[in-house]
């Protein structure tokens, strides 16, 4: 079964560094019920490489997805979605947060992100279905990593833009 209007797979990009967290993911969404590709970027920085198909990721395809743990070598979860943010070309591909501890969570929980926008590492099988056959469906609904609830630090960079979740509501 294809899982896109256009009868294409579905294309994630899963930004984990930890194989054994790649391997359980990468089983999971192989029992979705999408047609789903997944290339997976080790750390931060290939990450945003392979969005921008710089260099050697020339020919990676755009992820209709990302999947985005927040703890990276090199250039963590919250330096992604900036990089994400503040380019045109890439703010509009939905994340979905991957949290691998109830810290992280609890983190998330501060920014305000709500409980839809992120996922306790390993993903499940029926919260990954949800999300993938949502896809089309954009209510563009704002997320954004901005200072934690009753904090006044400055906001991220990027223009005042949020990360799009295309999801529904909270």
């Amino acid at each position: 079964m294809t899982s896109t209007a256009s009868g294409r797979a579905i294309e994630v990009l899963l930004v984990e560094d930890n194989p054994a967290d790649v391997r359980l993911t990468e089983e999971v969404i192989k029992q979705s019920e999408h047609t789903t590709n997944v290339t997976v970027a080790e750390d931060g920085v290939i990450a945003m490489e392979m969005l921008r198909g710089a260099g050697a990721y020339r020919s990676t395809p755009r992820p209709d997805l990302i999947l985005l743990d927040l703890r990276l070598p090199r250039k963590d979860g919250p330096e992604v979605l900036a990089d994400i943010n503040a380019d045109e070309g890439l703010v509009n591909i939905p994340v979905m947060i991957l949290t691998g501890t109830e810290a992280e969570q609890s983190l998330l929980n501060a920014y305000n992100i709500p409980p839809s926008r992120f996922c306790r590492k390993p993903i499940e099988l029926q919260r990954f279905n949800n999300v993938v056959g949502q896809l089309g469906m954009f209510s563009r609904q704002p997320i954004s990593m901005g200072p934690p609830a009753g904090q006044t630090e400055a906001a991220p960079s990027g223009g005042g833009r949020k990360w799009w979740w295309p999801f529904g509501g909270s």
